[in-house]
């Protein structure tokens, strides 16, 4: 293929033509990755809104609530609470009115023991363990008669891991000092095995959406889908046991 002469009578080049400075892969690349960082820094400077402090409800279902998301942001729906005992067995389920775990302690604390007799289980519960969404000064002293461990800072440093020190709010105290024994750090460790899986548990199975409305609907639907976790757990059990 013969070449082309250029004015003046001196050769041109061949291929293609150059590619502007400002088209050149790299630079694009480049450019791609600063506008992301600057995206990421703005996000990090200006969090999302907190929710506005006017009352609102949902129209299909007054009921509900606005409960913040597991990855950011907030969802219409409800405060699922559980409690179970180190078989696997859940003791208690229930739906909580406030996005706030703290005014759900009492509640649930108070229903563990008729509910442990009730379902005609051995011995007696000697603990009850939340973790610190769950701390309130009055939480604690209205459970006084209770034996409690509820963490009143971050969960690492209640169970003794490498965390930073972290100052127990006013009237949490002397939970904080029961916590801070190495009897108190152990058996706090044993909270996250025990009632983490039994969300995965239920959310693997069931999903995450509900499908009824209102209260009482809820209410009945959510211990339904806790008695057939309960009632397939036994029957597990019980079919191991045979093999």
């Amino acid at each position: 293929m013969g070449s082309a002469r250029s004015g003046g009578g001196r050769r041109g080049a061949n291929g293609r033509p150059p590619v502007p400075l400002e088209h050149k892969t790299v630079l694009v690349r480049q450019r791609t990755r600063l506008e992301k960082d600057r995206a990421w820094l703005e996000r990090a400077r200006t969090p999302e809104p907190a929710l506005s402090p006017d009352p609102r409800a949902s129209l299909s279902d007054p009921a509900s609530r606005l409960i913040q998301g597991k990855h950011g942001g907030y969802l219409q729906g409800c405060n699922i609470q559980i409690a179970c005992d180190r078989r696997q067995s859940l003791l208690a389920i229930e739906v909580h009115d406030n996005s706030c775990d703290r005014t759900a302690l009492v509640p649930m604390a108070r229903r563990l023991q008729p509910n442990h007799r009730a379902a005609d289980l051995p011995g007696e519960i000697r603990l009850r363990l939340a973790d610190n969404g769950y701390a309130s000064a009055n939480a604690f002293e209205a459970l006084a008669d209770l034996p409690l461990l509820i963490s009143v800072t971050s969960d690492a440093h209640q169970a003794g891991f490498p965390a930073k020190r972290q100052e127990a709010p006013a009237g949490q105290q002397a939970m904080a000092a029961r916590l801070a024994t190495p009897a108190g750090k152990e058996q706090y460790r044993r909270r996250s095995a025990l009632v983490e899986p039994r969300f995965a548990q239920l959310f693997q199975r069931f999903g995450r959406y509900l499908n009824y409305r209102s209260c009482t609907a809820v209410d009945a639907e959510i211990k339904l889908l806790g008695t057939i976790r309960n009632l397939n757990k036994l029957i597990s059990h019980r079919a191991r046991g045979r093999s």
